[in-house]
């Protein structure tokens, strides 16, 4: 009954909001929140205590979650907001150190907070017993033996808490209802606070896809719906249900807001902040999906060469374009991207400003990684590279793919390919090219690969240099990725825009520092195969470079490129020891098929 039920019993006005928040702190539990749902909906109870009730109600997810939405309606949306952004960032402390951490924050508070709900309940017993009869005495005594029998119960009693999945869909959900209600000159700086704290909490939960709907759902939230909604997917575990906007009661306003309409700077300055975190998520999400021997990330790059080259697939063997055709999870990585992709179209995420962040030279701030340090217009927020390059594959992707309308404009391997590759990957002389992220990998060859078959012929830049260092790039990528189908189109992009300069003397220089300088045996053998294709594209009847549009003799048709680099092909293995010559086994083989090659064919043995 209400009169027995302390939460009922001790409303403001007969307890001030402070000691309300004490009651409430001893008696919440999961069958009171129904009640507590009932008295939440008083707004002006709600605005007073709402910020201090989250980290009451978070305990006792998902049976809390209506409470939630309550406070996050009807709270004062201002400090709300403080207070979920301040339980996200709890949410990225590691869970040994967060449980030793509580537990000595319990033993330090419990006292206090035992002796101050003792004292509250015999004040609470004085005021009762001065309004009421004689013959009800007992009742106030009775009130306090059951306070303090209550918490003598539940003071030794370890709650288990919801899993941080169910808490993170909880405070973004609340997010997505809070800052709408937030009416200032200058709600970026509220918005650009909340996604700060989101992002690392979603950084230590990327591997459950539940995270990623939900801040996509958060995101939707800011734009609209613009098509009709996604049919319902099934879920593999029991999760919070996301909430669906429209079917969120009214919404109180912020009693400390203004009337007055953003300026054009803001709302621009609001919809960067977005842009910048819809592509955060993207690398998030691209970067911590699993891998294997065939399938890395989204495998982009081998569903194009399947596409485009179906004869060369294994006979008997699954493609992986139908894999991810067949298979629920490899499936569900395209619905996801394709919601993303939504997204930035919503957001006014274009390619061509996907593109003008993959090629700007990368910005650096002394005080980027100061918290405090809020963006004071568009240009200050910065995109996530990775993020754009994957967004822009995608793009890309659904029209060579999926036969979506084409929206990229067209694109060049020099200089547009080769700066983005170079601010991708570490400089050309640096061991560490080809141990990136393999998602980024995959992106980057698969969008030159796309570029090679839209555009055809390479127009090679003005410099050598960028032409070199963009093969050393490729070229060290298609020997040390440990994945095999990367290391296959990297070997494959090399050799095409190797093949398409026309100065035939920057070809053969390229192949002569690899077998003169090349560190590494695989990549000296795919060496002597690009000299095996110069030779054969060279003598061929068709080359361009025989007939009338040559100007001088190509150097793949004399001696000269043999004798340039036979004392790089051919060695001695008798000066090699036994572990030096199984090292250099695979160059040795090449330079073996490629000696048979030129005494089998008519016309080179003589030369």
């Amino acid at each position: 009954m209400a009169e027995d039920n302390p939460i009922l019993k001790t409303l403001p006005p007969e307890l001030d909001y402070i000691s309300y928040l004490t009651v409430l702190e001893y008696n919440l539990t999961a069958e009171q929140l129904p009640v507590l749902h009932n008295v939440l909906q008083d707004p002006t109870l709600t605005a007073n205590i709402g910020w201090d009730l989250v980290h009451l109600l978070l305990p006792l997810l998902p049976g809390s979650q209506t409470c939630l939405q309550d406070v996050a309606r009807l709270g004062n949306p201002r400090e709300v907001v403080l207070k979920v952004t301040e339980l996200l960032e709890g949410l990225t402390i590691p869970e040994e150190a967060e449980g030793e951490e509580q537990v000595e924050d319990e033993e330090e508070d419990h006292d206090e907070l035992a002796e101050g709900l003792s004292d509250l309940a015999i004040q609470e017993a004085k005021v009762i017993q001065t309004e009421q009869p004689a013959a009800a005495d007992p009742i106030p005594s009775q009130h306090v033996a059951s306070l303090e029998a209550k918490e003598q119960e539940t003071a030794p009693e370890v709650q288990e808490l919801p899993s941080k999945i169910v808490q993170f869909s909880a405070l973004v959900d609340m997010l997505a209802i809070l800052h709408p209600r937030i009416k200032t000159k200058h709600p970026s700086r509220f918005l650009s606070t909340s996604l700060q704290a989101v992002l690392p909490a979603y950084a230590t939960l990327l591997k459950h896809d539940e995270t990623t709907e939900t801040l996509l759902t958060f995101v939707k939230a800011f734009v609209g719906t613009r098509r009709p909604q996604l049919p319902p997917r099934k879920s593999s575990t029991q999760i919070l249900t996301q909430i669906q906007t429209q079917n969120v009661p009214q919404s109180a306003p912020d009693p400390e807001g203004t009337d007055e309409s953003l300026a054009p700077e803001e709302d621009a300055l609001q919809r960067k902040l977005l842009q910048s975190f819809l592509t955060f998520v993207v690398e998030g999400y691209i970067s911590s999906l699993p891998f294997d021997d065939d399938v890395v990330a989204m495998s982009w790059s081998t569903r194009l060469q399947e596409h485009l080259h179906p004869n060369k697939s294994i006979p008997g063997r699954e493609m992986l374009r139908e894999a991810f055709e067949h298979d629920e999870a490899l499936h569900r990585r395209d619905s996801v991207i394709g919601q993303m992709l939504a997204l930035a179209r919503d957001l006014n995420l274009s390619p061509s400003d996907l593109i003008q962040t993959l090629t700007s030279p990368e910005e650096s701030s002394e005080n980027d990684d100061e918290p405090d340090n809020l963006p004071s217009s568009a240009a200050d927020v910065p995109h996530s590279r990775p993020g754009c390059l994957y967004l822009l594959c995608a793009t890309i992707a659904s029209t060579t793919l999926f036969h979506a309308p084409s929206t990229v404009p067209p694109l060049a391997i020099f200089p547009t390919y080769s700066t983005i590759l170079s601010n991708h990957l570490s400089n050309p002389s640096s061991p560490s090219v080809g141990t990136e992220a393999p998602s980024a990998i995959d992106g980057l060859l698969f969008l030159g690969i796309h570029i090679l078959e839209t555009t055809g012929l390479v127009q090679p830049p003005k410099d050598d240099k960028m032409f070199t260092d963009t093969l050393r790039l490729l070229s060290l990528l298609s020997a040390n990725t440990p994945f095999a189908p990367l290391r296959y189109n990297a070997h494959v992009l090399t050799s095409r825009i190797l093949h398409t300069h026309p100065n035939d003397q920057v070809r053969l220089s390229f192949i002569k520092d690899t077998l003169e300088h090349c560190p590494y045996e695989n990549l000296k053998a795919s060496a002597v195969g690009w000299l095996k294709d110069e030779i054969i594209a060279a003598n061929s009847p068709l080359s361009p470079a025989t007939g009338d549009t040559a100007n001088s003799t190509n150097l793949f048709t004399t001696p000269t490129c043999l004798s340039t680099l036979s004392s790089h092909l051919f060695l001695s293995p008798s000066s090699l020891s036994t572990e030096a010559f199984q090292a250099h086994i695979p160059f040795f083989l090449a330079a073996l098929n490629l000696y048979y090659f030129l005494l089998s064919m008519p016309g080179l043995a003589e030369q």
